[in-house]
């Protein structure tokens, strides 16, 4: 495979451009020494090529654009992986998303440079976490995951020019997993945090995020005695000049900041105190240090500072000391304390170091309490970390801080170049292949001269350990013990600064403040009026180490004496470089024993816009965090790896079909490369080992690939013209064939249509018969078809009529029967309802007597009115038929009235007719008195119809009454039930709550005796911060009378690095060290003066022994033994307790259980008799 056939016509190559770094272009023509290419734009370029190192480099086939695995691309080089990163984030917005091995615990490595997203990738990574290893529903244990990191950033992340939001520390979180993979737990391990940033913040920084969202929360009513306000009026706050940033609100993200304190856990007071420690500093930042106009070498602070005074009363400690020590230090010897002043210059920079240390102490003790809150009670399976840890840094002026980062990530490439090496080394094994020792930069020497023996920190510590060490001082040391390392260099024109060659880039480290910062010192003084602080977290920020601090009952009080030396010698603090290398070789540790996930965030641009992609500040990274130097180890073995099966399926069309043997995939992959080989010179003199057979896998040396994409484009351009050879052929015989079918079709529809002519004009000519004899017969079939409709609209009508009479007569007989039957049924009730009536009746009689006696008179009342009914009947038709027969004789009459009138011949019939007359009067008469009887029957009938509606009235009320009796049975029933039920329900819930007293009463006495045990520790502590306040009265006695004295107190430990910290002219106090005796030294019990009974340190005060409050000491004697004479009886009552839950009472209370039961049973049968009786009381009253 030469050169020529790599660049020839059409391929594809990557031409150096200084806008975008590379630009792709394609080969236009190649002699061996010009290369004419065409770039994407359609420019057309000229490149002389001197020699074969000098060719553009290749670009990968399009297959591999956008891969996941950057070494699975035939070409690796920079202008590929630049390319492949744009592509995916530009064009498929894609993450990468290798989960890893299972059942190991796993590491997830996140660097880049500020800026880039490491913060913001681990949260992304704890929340997915959190979300998959969480149960159905979401517990506690993964909120308090996710609520750890609004803390972490509210107190330990910072705007700085290139983030707004730039972690100024390292974090590795453990994410621990039970056996079923659901989170149990987490833990937290800090590195560097960057203490400096509280006291001083470069141009467009601030400080950390708690202190801006404390002032823009000031108006909170539980932060109004804080004395807190606009984060311009605090020195700490202000010296960035840039107090906001765009689009954050700190008072919601302070919001944010308490819920997530409230959710590990951390109690209301616990908030408020960790809010005024960090208003403290702000105050302290503020306190007005003042240059004695006496003395020049003398600072002194007024009394009335109100930020001092806000200061002590938000920490609780005492003004006058606090104002003092911040002006004066103590220099102590073994037998003589010296005290002296601080100049002005050393009294700010002696407070600006105690506010770092507390806003350190109290940050470690929040990381603590996050830890407490985050801890598992359950078995630990497995874990996954999280590295969130700061990138490589390089600045104008590079301090001790960013030695320290570059340092952690010398060490973090060197793990990534072993593990990704090992990698490499663990395919080439497992596949069986031949391969050799690939050459990479090992950072190994790097790391040596930073922590070896002689090396810059072993240097640093030597220096930091002497009297009159200095900054200069330890920087020629260096240039005269380092100069023998090659990746250490002395810059030309600078004495006070050293070259480190780093991996990513040679960085220039300024010497000045390396020492102080490496120390971490803070004066004793200012400590122990802390540790004495009338607030218990304040005091136990400051406690020293459990190894050296453990509270021990008050020893008895001896008298004063010199203070013994210690008998180890002097004891030195651990300096900051020294913890830090311990720390990075756990976490080294840590990280060898997971399975690393490295995470390398690329800031696509400066302007923070997104999918803005910048070549120039991405190759810039991509080259500092070693990515390019790892691709470059990976194509130096064999990059491109290829399985049997997916090799076949791509490369098949390289080789014959007789060749492919579906069940040995490999010999077929074999056959296909020795076939290329013969017939492509695939190798050229020496390049034997381009390619090797693994188990499983075929590896490729790099650009090996490409060319194989190549001979596969060859062969499918070949085929491709065969294909469209044969296509064309196949598309003119088609054509040909249709246009000949077409002309037969033609010919052949044209006979038909002449054929059809002639045979239409044979068909019209003989045609007309058979039109005459249609009609014809259409005309007669019409007459018929018109007469049969007739004749059948007659028999329809007629028929009609005959169904219409017999329906009507079958619906009069159906009417008739349903008639009958309707009557039949209506008599049939009537009688029916008149049975019923008189059962009624009679019932109703058997079962009211009175009742039953006046009905039955009733009764015979209204028979007889019955009677008179029908006499009145029989009356009223007689009266009516009279009334007629009057009505015809008055008619009678008045016709003869009328004849006599006429004719004289009817007088004698006129006299007939009187007489008439006076039998009519009689009638008359006799129909009056037949009238007004009827109208006294009528009046009767009247008073007994109202009789029996009375009766009736009176019957409806009795029934209404029985209907209400029946009823309120019926509801004291329901009742009765109810009663039952709750009484059941009462008894179950008196045995549950019976039960549940108990258990109170055993948790409460838990409680009380935890609540003893607890307030017997804060006795405990109060004891020591008691005992700290009195050595800080003492100190402050013994300066009061002359600065140079003896003392009885105890020797500091921490005045070698406190004393250090103040350089300035006056060398020769420097490093004095100071050293705590291991035992105490007080007065005698027999000097004391028991008379005085207060023994407060301001009573006069003659001798030494007089400072000890002794009626204090035995009180707090007395308050223990009390205390444990108090937990003697608790753990006594909770054995009993323990005992009580034994057999013995369990049966006693199932006895009481049994007799309790029995009675409930015979309540419940006796009220269920009561319920039987009224129901059979109710079925006797409504038979």
């Amino acid at each position: 495979m030469s050169t020529t056939e790599l660049y020839s016509k059409g391929a594809r190559v990557w031409i150096p451009d200084p806008k975008t770094v590379w630009v792709g272009a394609e080969v236009t023509k190649f002699d061996g020494k010009v290369l004419d290419v065409t770039l994407e734009d359609g420019e057309t370029k000229t490149i002389q090529v001197s020699s074969s190192d000098k060719l553009p480099p290749l670009r990968n086939p399009d297959i591999l654009i956008g891969e996941n695995d950057l070494t699975s691309l035939s070409y690796l080089h920079e202008p590929a992986v630049l390319y492949n990163l744009q592509v995916r984030f530009c064009n498929q917005n894609a993450i990468y998303t290798y989960c890893g091995k299972e059942s190991q615990n796993q590491s997830i490595i996140v660097s880049g440079e500020s800026g880039a997203g490491k913060t913001v990738s681990a949260k992304y990574a704890m929340r997915y976490f959190a979300t998959v290893g969480g149960c159905d529903t979401e517990t506690q244990i993964e909120k308090k995951v996710l609520a750890s990191n609004p803390i972490m950033e509210a107190i330990g992340n910072a705007k700085t020019t290139r983030n707004d939001n730039s972690s100024r520390f390292g974090k590795y979180i453990e994410i621990d997993f039970n056996g079923r993979y659901h989170i149990v737990g987490a833990n937290m391990r800090t590195y560097l945090l960057e203490k400096s940033r509280v006291t001083f913040q470069a141009p467009e920084e601030r400080n950390y995020h708690i202190f801006y969202q404390l002032c823009a929360s000031a108006h909170l009513d539980e932060l109004q005695d804080m004395q807190l306000g606009d984060q311009n009026y605090f020195h700490y706050t202000n010296l960035g000049d840039a107090p906001t940033i765009p689009g954050v609100d700190d008072a919601k993200n302070f919001q944010d900041t308490r819920n997530a304190f409230n959710l590990l856990g951390f109690s209301e007071q616990q908030q408020i105190m960790m809010f005024r420690i960090l208003s403290a500093i702000l105050h302290l930042g503020n306190i007005n240090v003042q240059q004695d106009k006496k003395d020049a070498e003398a600072s002194f602070i007024e009394e009335s500072d109100p930020h001092l005074v806000t200061l002590c009363d938000l920490l609780g400690v005492e003004c006058d000391q606090l104002s003092t020590w911040l002006c004066n230090r103590k220099i102590q010897s073994m037998r003589e304390v010296i005290t002296k002043q601080l100049t002005h210059t050393q009294a700010m920079f002696a407070r600006d170091a105690l506010a770092k240390h507390i806003y350190s102490q109290l940050f470690e003790w929040i990381v603590r309490q996050i830890n407490k809150s985050l801890a598992s009670s359950h078995k630990i399976h497995k874990f996954i970390g999280v590295l969130d840890i700061y990138g490589f840094e390089t600045f104008e002026i590079n301090s001790f801080e960013q030695f320290c980062i570059n340092y952690a990530n010398e060490k973090l490439q060197q793990q990534f170049n072993m593990h990704v090496f090992k990698l490499e080394q663990e395919e080439y094994v497992r596949e069986q292949i031949e391969w050799k020792f690939i050459d990479f930069y090992d950072n190994q020497p790097c790391i040596d001269l930073i922590e070896s023996k002689l090396g810059v920190l072993d240097l640093l510590d030597e220096e930091c350990k002497m009297p009159k060490g200095t900054d200069n001082t330890w920087c020629q040391k260096l240039f005269t013990q380092c100069k023998k390392w090659k990746h250490f260099e002395k810059p030309r024109l600078s004495q006070t600064a050293f070259l480190v060659h780093h991996f990513a880039d040679i960085v220039q480290y300024e010497v000045q403040g390396f020492l102080e910062k490496n120390r971490d010192t803070v004066m004793e003084e200012h400590i122990n009026i802390l540790k004495a602080s009338q607030y218990e977290l304040v005091a136990e920020l400051f406690e020293e180490d459990k190894s050296d601090s453990k509270l021990k009952p008050v020893a008895k009080v001896r008298s004063a004496g010199p203070p013994q030396p210690s008998k180890g010698g002097k004891q030195h603090k651990k300096t900051v470089g020294s913890q830090f290398r311990e720390s990075l070789g756990l976490l080294m540790t840590t990280l060898n024993a997971t399975t690393p996930h490295y995470v390398r965030c690329i800031k696509p641009n400066d302007q923070k816009v997104a999918f803005l992609f910048d070549p120039h500040r991405a190759v810039q990274q991509l080259r500092a965090c070693g990515v390019l130097e790892t691709i470059r180890i990976s194509a130096a073995g064999y990059p491109s790896r290829w399985a049997y099966q997916d090799f076949l399926n791509r490369y098949r069309v390289l080789t014959c079909s007789k060749d492919i043997v579906r069940t040995d995939l490999k010999t077929t992959c074999q056959k296909i490369l020795e076939n290329l080989v013969k017939q492509h010179s695939f190798f050229g003199k020496g390049e034997e080992d381009k390619f090797q057979f693994g188990k499983t896998k075929i590896f490729f040396r790099a650009g090996q690939v490409a060319y194989l994409e190549k001979l596969r484009a060859d062969k499918l351009r070949a085929c491709a013209v065969a294909v469209q050879k044969n296509v064309r052929g196949w598309l003119h015989r088609k054509r040909y064939l249709q246009m000949r079918r077409t002309a037969l079709l033609l010919q052949k529809h044209g006979r038909a249509l002449l054929a059809r002519r002639h045979t239409l004009f044979l068909r019209r000519t003989r045609a007309a018969i058979k039109i005459q004899k249609t009609v014809r017969m259409f005309v007669q079939r019409r007459r018929y078809q018109r007469t049969c409709r007739t004749v059948l609209q007659l028999q329809a009508h007629a028929r009609g009529t005959w169904a219409r009479q017999r329906f009507q007569l079958m619906r009069k007989n159906a009417a008739a029967t349903t008639i009958q039957k309707h009557v039949r049924g209506f008599v049939a009730r009537r009688k029916y309802r008149r049975s019923m009536v008189a059962v009624v009746k009679s019932q109703a009689a058997v079962r009211r007597y009175f009742a039953r006696k006046q009905f039955k008179k009733l009764k015979i009342e209204a028979k007889s009115v019955e009677h008179v009914k029908k006499l009145n009947v029989g009356l009223e038709n007689k009266i009516i038929s009279l009334q007629q027969k009057i009505e015809e004789m008055r008619r009678e009459r008045a016709t003869i009235s009328t004849k006599q009138v006429d004719t004289k011949e009817l007088t004698a019939q006129l006299e007939k007719v009187k007489q008439l007359e006076g039998t009519v009067l009689a009638y008359d008469n006799r129909v009056a008195e037949l009238v007004q009887k009827v109208a006294q029957l009528q009046q009767e009938n009247e008073q007994l119809r109202n009789e029996k509606e009375d009766i009736t009235t009176e019957k409806d009320l009795l029934k209404l009454e029985k209907d209400e009796i029946v009823e309120h049975l019926n509801k004291d029933n329901i009742r009765l039930k109810e009663n039952l039920d709750k009484m059941n329900e009462y008894i179950k819930a008196k045995e549950k709550g019976a039960i549940e007293v108990l258990e109170n009463e055993k948790r409460l006495l838990l409680e009380e005796f935890t609540a003893e045990r607890a307030a017997y520790q804060r006795l405990l502590k109060e004891n020591a911060r008691l005992e700290q306040r009195y050595e800080n009265l003492q100190s402050e006695v013994g300066r009061m009378r002359g600065g140079h004295t003896r003392t009885p107190s105890n020797v500091s430990l921490g005045s070698s690095r406190s004393d250090a910290t103040l350089e300035d002219g006056h060398e020769e106090d420097v490093g004095y060290g100071s050293i705590r005796s291991k035992e105490s030294v007080h007065t005698k019990l027999e000097d004391v003066k028991w008379e005085d009974k207060e023994g407060s340190p301001g009573s006069d005060m003659k001798s030494d022994s007089d400072l000890v409050d002794v009626t204090l000491v035995l009180k707090l004697q007395q308050k223990l033994k009390a205390l444990e004479a108090e937990k003697g009886r608790l753990a006594k009552r909770l054995e009993d307790l323990e005992d009580e839950d034994g057999t013995p009472t369990e049966d006693k209370k199932n006895l009481k259980d049994a007799i309790r039961l029995q009675d409930l049973e015979m309540e419940n049968s006796k009220l269920k008799g009561d319920i039987v009786r009224l129901r059979e009381s109710l079925a006797k009253d409504n038979p």
